[in-house]
């Protein structure tokens, strides 16, 4: 009922369509609305292809539009992906300006109308994120020459996110996912203020909300997912207290094509999200030591001894899986990394991988996290840290998170001072959050793009493989995946689509394009 039309910028109420003669007027036209203000306002690929455009993973298919974002070579002409344009946004401002008109429960009336707020909001979020500077448009547009904006100020734009979320989280009910069927909750509001908070450097706001949500935790509301791997499981959705905020897909009704991405080439798929060296040597030792500490590290075994979490987020040669050991290393293989379907670093990523018969690859139902518990926990560490209180709450966030993986809690004598605190939660979120969508946002605000993004790009070394085994003999030669250029005068943001810029000439270009 509220599709787009057109990928034109600022799209302008479309005129042959949800006539105000025959809709807008029952609550069962306000239901309908508000199912169609939820479709495809956040999408799969772009949480897990997110972390394609950073030193985690990479994307082998230019098609998947993340390629160029991730070695620096998008322009207005190969720009990636649009999340400028205002479709979504038109759909959010019209629910807004209709739905006050219906006769309705009036409870029900605000609550629908703060989902509505809160999914603008969100687009709001992810524009501010990729282009600094927008428009900020809170009302339907009728005149076209009206819809020609100059660009409002990025801090304008925050402020307006961050009040509408502050307004709404008072509204909204403290639920989890499960409680409210998919809508969004009081929970997400606060979590993706705290996230935004975070990002701006507003430490103390950003540990005030957090600790709401965490509070909420404490309750009864949230729990964390007893189970790291099967946290991304589609079987087990139903007892899944961790998510504060996720995209609900329905098989055959709302389907997602997830499996046929992300399984191996010999399970039907296309390894379209690829790990990379960098982040597999993310991962610490089992005695909480990273790999350049750790006595327990060796060169030639080095998946040994590992973070339980590297073993449940990247598939690497000589691991067992599907009832065989994989195998990227060797061209009899079907998963050898030249060949057609396979990933070109040598990686697969496990995180929601369900091997699943032909039929079912395109046609998937596995629910993906925007926010999570472990997230706002984490959120709330570094603010403190940030902020120069390294509190036993400090610890205690990180330990739920770490101990959940089965690893060590903090060791408090060695991460007693802020830089190694700050060390510590940095690692904690890469592989913590690892494809997740996250981690180009984390090294825009560190400002570590020019050590993260450019340079040669590495997968696993080479060796040779005993089948039978699957011990591998490693080489010293390893893949070369790509080269990157980071472009530091572009102040990590990604370039305005031609097509937008042609039709609103009083919108200027971001620098570097």
């Amino acid at each position: 009922m509220l599709a787009s039309c057109g990928q034109k910028f600022l799209e302008v109420s479309p005129t042959d369509r949800l006539s105000d003669m025959t809709f807008w007027k029952t609550e069962k036209d306000a239901d309908m609305a508000l199912a169609g203000i939820y479709n495809r306002w956040e999408e799969h690929w772009n949480i897990l292809w997110w972390d394609l455009m950073t030193d985690n993973g990479f994307s082998q298919y230019a098609w998947d539009n993340v390629q160029a974002l991730g070695n620096g070579q998008a322009n207005a002409s190969n720009f990636g992906r649009d999340y400028f344009n205002y479709n979504l946004i038109r759909k959010y401002n019209q629910f807004l300006e209709k739905v006050p008109q219906i006769e309705m429960d009036a409870k029900k009336k605000e609550r629908i109308l703060a989902e509505a707020r809160f999914l603008r909001a969100y687009d709001y979020f992810r524009k501010v994120q990729f282009y600094g500077d927008v428009p900020l448009v809170t009302e339907v547009i009728q005149n076209p020459e009206d819809a020609k904006m100059e660009r409002s100020p990025r801090a304008e734009v925050v402020n307006f996110i961050l009040t509408e979320l502050e307004e709404v989280a008072k509204v909204l009910p403290v639920q989890n996912m499960r409680q409210s069927n998919g809508h969004v909750t009081s929970g997400a509001a606060l979590a993706l203020k705290a996230r935004l908070e975070l990002y701006e450097g507003k430490y103390p706001d950003a540990m005030a909300d957090a600790k709401k949500v965490i509070d909420m935790a404490k309750s009864g509301v949230y729990q964390l997912y007893p189970d790291y791997a099967g946290l991304f499981q589609v079987e087990n959705e139903s007892s899944n207290t961790e998510s504060i905020l996720e995209v609900q897909y329905i098989k055959d009704t709302y389907a997602n094509n997830l499996w046929q991405h992300i399984l191996p080439s010999k399970e039907g798929g296309w390894s379209s999200i690829s790990a990379v060296q960098s982040i597999v040597d993310a991962y610490e030792m089992k005695d909480g030591k990273t790999i350049t500490e750790s006595t327990l590290y060796n060169a030639d075994k080095p998946f040994e001894n590992r973070d339980p979490r590297l073993d449940m987020t990247i598939l690497y040669s000589g691991a067992r899986y599907n009832g065989r050991v994989y195998n990227t290393l060797e061209l009899s293989s079907p998963d050898f990394y030249q060949s057609a379907s396979a990933p070109k670093s040598g990686y697969n990523v496990l995180k929601y991988s369900k091997v699943v018969p032909e039929a079912a690859l395109q046609n998937g139902d596995a629910n993906i996290m925007v926010i999570r518990l472990a997230e706002v926990l984490l959120t709330f560490a570094e603010a403190a840290i940030e902020a120069g209180q390294s509190t036993p709450e400090v610890y205690d966030a990180i330990d739920m998170v770490r101990l959940r993986a089965k690893m060590p809690a903090v060791d408090r004598t060695v991460y007693s001072t802020q830089a190694k605190l700050r060390e510590l939660v940095r690692r904690e979120r890469r592989v913590e959050l690892a494809f997740e969508g996250l981690r180009y946002w984390d090294i825009k605000r560190w400002d570590i793009g020019n050590q993260a993004l450019n340079g040669p790009v590495y997968g696993s070394r080479l060796g040779t493989m005993d089948s039978q085994t699957g011990v591998v003999t490693w080489s010293n030669a390893r893949i070369k995946v790509e080269d990157r250029v980071f472009q530091a005068g572009r102040n990590y943001l990604l370039p305005i689509p031609q097509a937008e810029l042609d039709a609103n000439p009083n919108i200027k270009q971001n620098v570097g394009y």
